[in-house]
Parts: C-alpha cells; sequence; structure tokens
C-alpha cells in the first residue's frame, strides 16, 4: 500500500500501476519497486529495480536484475502502428505518467545519455518525436547528444526539444512539471 501511494503520488494511476505490473520484491538484500521490462517483441526479459524512496541508506537509486542485463527502450508497445507522435523522456515513471495523460513516450532504460543509435531507425515512421529530458547537467547532455543523431537518422521527421518553464524552480522532470506545476 505504501508504494502504490508513493507512485499515485507520482501521478501514477492505480490502473497503470496494475496494467504495467509495477510489483514491489526483494532483490540484492533490499526492497525495490518493480519495473517488468518488455523486448520489442513484448516479451519480458528483466526488471529494473528502483530504490525504495524509505530506504536512504541504499546509494543505488536504481539496478537491473538479473545483474548484465542490457538497456533497452522501455515503451516499445507505444511504437507499434504509431506514425505520429512520440515523446523520448528520461524515465519509467515519466513515461508511465504521461501515459496516464494520453501521450504515448518511451525512455532508455539506462538513462538519458545512453539513447542508442540503433533504437533509431524505429522511429522512422513518426512525423514528430519530442525530446524532454530532466532539467540538469545530464538531461541536457543527453539531449545534445540525441537531437543530432535524431535529424541526420531521421530527415523528414520533426525533433523538438521540450524544456520546461523558468518558473519551475522545485523539480526538474516531467513527474515534477505535472505533480508540483500542475501539468
Amino acid at each position: 500500500d505504501r508504494i502504490r501511494q508513493y507512485l499515485n503520488a507520482r501521478g501514477i494511476t492505480d490502473a497503470i500501476i496494475d496494467g504495467y505490473e509495477l510489483g514491489w520484491g526483494e532483490f540484492y538484500g533490499r526492497w525495490w519497486i518493480t519495473i517488468p521490462i518488455k523486448n520489442e517483441e513484448g516479451d519480458y526479459t528483466f526488471f529494473k529495480l528502483r530504490q525504495d524512496p524509505e530506504d536512504t541508506a541504499n546509494k543505488d537509486k536504481y539496478k537491473f536484475y538479473p545483474t548484465g542485463s542490457r538497456a533497452t527502450i522501455y515503451g516499445w508497445d507505444m511504437l507499434a502502428g504509431n506514425t505520429d507522435s512520440i515523446v523520448i523522456c528520461e524515465g519509467e515513471f515519466d513515461c508511465l505518467l504521461l501515459t496516464v495523460s494520453g501521450i504515448p513516450a518511451i525512455t532508455s532504460t539506462a538513462g538519458a545519455g545512453t539513447f542508442k543509435e540503433e533504437w533509431i531507425s524505429k522511429l522512422k515512421k513518426l512525423k514528430k518525436v519530442y525530446i524532454c529530458f530532466d532539467k540538469d547537467e545530464a538531461g541536457e547532455k543527453g539531449a545534445e547528444r540525441l537531437i543530432p543523431m535524431l535529424d541526420k537518422a531521421l530527415p523528414k521527421t520533426a525533433i523538438y526539444k521540450i524544456t520546461f518553464p523558468e518558473r519551475m524552480t522545485e523539480g526538474k522532470d516531467i513527474t515534477d512539471y505535472f505533480t508540483k506545476y500542475s501539468g
């Protein structure tokens, strides 16, 4: 219940929690929020583990189970049959929050700086791609790296970089924008 309430406070509804099978489990001697990760074919391949928000002794915000799992796109299903637009964001919870709002989104399971060039071909049918990384140094660097790659590989696709408003002083990501600034 505590974890469900935490996710609800982040704008992730019970229907999304259940539909995307978010869970709670013990791995590596700690308790984690579990995010099942599917491959492009829709098969489960690993868990991304998110630190328990009350486990302040845990130095790791995220881990993979099993160890050695490779980064992939979270949200492959958002690309199936989609020819309009997608938001590339910086985390699974941000993706899920956008899904609650009816906005198709994907992310790399390993952060803003790890969107792989080989994944870009999967975006070629889209008319628009929006980049919305966190308002911090890693997010800026990730966008600076990704946008030229997209421009080069997708010449017929409009590429947009979403920036958060200056008034957004508390928080740095999509979740903060929706939960603290009413979207």
